[in-house]
């Protein structure tokens, strides 16, 4: 399926992924929502739409008000096809990386604007999993009295168990009340395009078993050479410890080979920031969003 020149634009399509993979794997990414994964399973929410521009892929964005596009995919300078879109569209380019966005801050046209709830957390994966020093003796004790206290098995999945993944996952948005929560319905919506198309995405996928039932469940996939991007990380809020074993357990299986893992941003839930700035990171990958002056 080829993709439109702009400024003609088309809906995402799984048959767009090979164009994706091709243009991240020429320019890789270094913000969370830049693997084709992402792109397509949140494609509802955002009402994605693409459209190619020189050697660039663009894409729009239809939630919202105006028009909105993404950093565009493939190229590594981007300023002059964003300048372009915002010239012709009076529009805006959200989640843009802090490189590109400090290039129009010079320039009297564009106004600049970091996006701290979007903000990736990026950690170095031996931290996540050897917890040192200090600064992690809870985790190291949250994981220790979980294991104290409950017998439980872990194991990666290739997509077998995707069924009784999304039981746990309507068990859990049955206890955070995804059906009136915007964002939380969104995401189990996403994770059911997941599912769906779980084999025509290159995804690690573990999960931890209490009593033979699915108590926590984490996905991610390469979002660059060196750095793997957490999906979902999900654990049972009423066992204790059972999240920080789930981290841990999957990254000893998937992060000994990658330096950084991106565990995406908090989206301004005070409760994630928490527990995101717990895990102690090593930096923030801030993102802006860049927007033409009226």
């Amino acid at each position: 399926m080829e993709i439109p020149r702009y400024p003609e634009f088309m809906r995402l399509e799984l048959a767009h992924k090979e164009f994706f993979d091709a243009a991240f794997k020429k320019c890789p990414p270094e913000i969370s929502e830049f693997t084709f994964t992402n792109l397509f399973s949140w494609r509802k929410a955002y009402g994605f739409k693409v459209s190619s521009l020189g050697e660039s892929l663009i894409l729009g964005c239809d939630s919202g008000e105006g028009a909105r596009f993404m950093q565009p995919i493939g190229i590594a300078d981007s300023y002059a096809v964003i300048e372009k879109v915002l010239r012709d569209t009076q529009g805006a380019f959200i989640r843009i990386p802090e490189s590109a966005a400090k290039l129009f801050e010079s320039n009297s046209l564009f106004k600049v604007e970091e996006d701290r709830n979007n903000a990736d957390y990026l950690y170095l994966s031996s931290a996540l999993i050897n917890l040192p020093g200090r600064k992690y003796d809870g985790k190291r004790n949250q994981i220790k009295r979980f294991k104290s206290e409950y017998e439980y098995t872990y194991r990666d999945s290739k997509g077998s168990d995707i069924e009784h993944i999304m039981e746990f996952e309507e068990a859990w948005c049955a206890l955070k009340g995804c059906d009136h929560i915007e964002g939380l319905n969104s995401e189990r919506q996403a994770l059911k395009e997941i599912a769906a198309n779980f084999k025509d995405f290159k995804l690690k996928c573990g999960i931890i078993a209490l009593k033979g039932k699915i108590r926590a469940v984490a996905i991610a996939e390469m979002l660059n050479p060196e750095t793997l991007v957490m999906h979902m990380l999900k654990a049972d809020p009423a066992i204790p410890g059972l999240y920080q074993v789930m981290l841990n357990d999957f990254l000893r299986a998937h992060g000994q080979s990658v330096h950084y893992v991106n565990l995406e941003q908090d989206l301004g839930v005070e409760g994630l920031r928490v527990s995101k700035q717990s895990y102690h990171p090593l930096t923030l990958i801030k993102k802006y969003t860049v927007s033409a002056k009226i």
